[in-house]
């Protein structure tokens, strides 16, 4: 007796199909459906296609164009320089003393009225040296009326004073150095520069007309004090 063979894929196979035969018009027809032989598993990678190993770039976005930047003209015009701000100094002899409160009233409050009867050109030296170490503000220079006036002491004054407004106040009296001390200042402050000025005193006393000058023609009446003042304050406006 033959050993009992175990049936094998192929034998299964045949078995399913023999058994699925019908019987259709008095023929053995095969049924349509038969069972299919097991399929070998596709390997994991086979089975599901790999993905583009590229990736896609998104389009590309160009950045807007910044904006431009907008700067100011060039300009060949240089700023103006600081001018000297700060309380008036008044460097001056007994007209000036007089004159303090119409001083104070037409250049400010705070202006400083350094007078004395009988003062010479040459004693404002120090005065205003002294003064110009401490302090930025304009000056002013009403000497000359009681004796003569040198270029060397002028240009001291200056010197002294630096570059801010000067005025220089001319001499108006009945003496033998009026016009040479005036001539003197006025040379002076045409060397030096705009910031210096040269106040004609002599003309604005003619051109004011009668009642600028009291009895003596030296010191002004309290109207020509004013005429003063204001002269002053115009000649310091003037100062660049």
């Amino acid at each position: 007796m033959l050993p009992r063979l175990r049936p094998g894929p192929a034998a299964v196979g045949a078995t399913a199909l023999a058994s699925a035969a019908v019987a259709v018009g008095g023929l053995i027809v095969a049924a349509s459906v038969s069972s299919p032989a097991p399929q070998e598993a596709m390997p994991a990678a086979a089975a599901v296609a790999p993905a583009d190993p590229t990736p896609t770039s998104p389009p590309s976005v160009e950045a807007p164009a910044a904006a431009p930047v907008t700067r100011p003209p060039a300009t060949s015009e240089e700023p103006a320089p600081a001018r000297h701000d700060g309380p008036v100094l008044v460097v001056g002899d007994s007209i000036s003393l007089g004159s303090t409160a119409a001083l104070k009233a037409a250049l400010g409050a705070d202006t400083t009225v350094d007078a004395e009867v009988g003062r010479q050109f040459a004693t404002g030296v120090p005065k205003v040296r002294a003064w110009a170490a401490r302090n930025p503000g304009p000056i002013v220079v009403d000497l000359g009326a009681n004796g003569t006036v040198s270029a060397a002491d002028v240009d001291a004054v200056l010197d002294a004073a630096g570059d801010r407004p000067v005025v220089l106040v001319g001499t108006c009296v009945p003496r033998v150095w009026q016009n040479s001390n005036n001539a003197i200042l006025e040379a002076a402050a045409a060397r030096a520069g705009s910031h210096v000025v040269f106040l004609d005193w002599a003309s604005v006393v003619r051109s004011a007309g009668a009642g600028i000058l009291g009895t003596d023609h030296v010191h002004p009446t309290p109207a020509g004090r004013t005429v003063l003042a204001t002269a002053i304050r115009d000649a310091l406006a003037r100062a660049a």
